[in-house]
């Protein structure tokens, strides 16, 4: 490409302050690559794969190693950024399919770091990203149920996910106030808005008929009409 040509597509793709400007376009080779519009022009990654085109880190280390000298953990924790950067871009994109795909990658290092790092510090820095791999990955999960119209697949995948970052973040040192992580709020707040909300009044006349069920001792309706409220409110 030109210096014209390019000129030319930042003119008629302009940079805006504050908001994310990402596309998908063809490649060259039949495929499709992610541009991101930045402030002085355009950032470029493949869609799949490393993202800057490179032969990956990890996926290049010997399948039986059985130490890792802080050089090598850096390395793959610079790696894992570009693939989480490009997750975000994907997540704005609404390609939560490839969100899941890079976390589930990045997920992977991690674990390689804990389990044969030579460094505490590269341990703590893996648990750490850990953490924030799994929220990315938990909140693409969600969105992809919901965006096929489940909102039941959605909370339910959200549920298994928080539990599995409370554990993460008891791993990482950060049990002591667990339930109020940002993390954990974040994904909370996500999953009770795909909580169903009745309106006022057929809670009102839900909660008469649980009543009179309970009255004529039908304590089997009474128990279903109890979980179905637990469920909507």
């Amino acid at each position: 490409m030109n210096s014209d040509s390019y000129a030319d597509m930042l003119s008629r793709w302009p940079y805006q302050s504050g908001k994310v400007l990402a596309r998908v376009v063809p490649s060259e080779d039949a495929g499709e690559r992610i541009q991101v519009r930045v402030e002085f022009g355009i950032l470029q990654m493949e869609t799949g794969g490393h993202p800057e085109g490179a032969v990956p880190v990890y996926e290049s280390l010997d399948a039986g190693a059985q130490g890792l000298d802080g050089a090598t953990c850096l390395a793959l924790q610079r790696e894992a950024a570009l693939y989480a950067y490009r997750a975000f871009i994907l997540s704005v994109l609404e390609r939560h399919d490839g969100v899941v795909r890079d976390m589930t990658r990045n997920l992977a290092v991690m674990s390689m770091i804990i389990r044969l790092a030579e460094g505490d510090e590269d341990r703590a820095r893996a648990h750490s990203l850990t953490v924030q791999f799994l929220t990315i990955q938990a909140r693409s999960r969600a969105a992809f149920a919901a965006a096929r119209g489940d909102y039941g697949l959605a909370r339910g995948t959200l549920e298994s996910d928080l539990e599995e970052i409370r554990n993460a973040l008891r791993r990482a040192g950060r049990g002591h106030d667990v339930d109020h992580a940002p993390e954990i709020q974040l994904l909370e707040g996500m999953r009770d808005m795909f909580v169903p909300r009745l309106p006022s009044s057929q809670r009102q006349e839900m909660e008469e008929r649980l009543a009179a069920a309970i009255d004529v001792e039908n304590y089997e309706l009474a128990a279903i009409l109890r979980n179905e409220l637990r469920q909507l409110f």
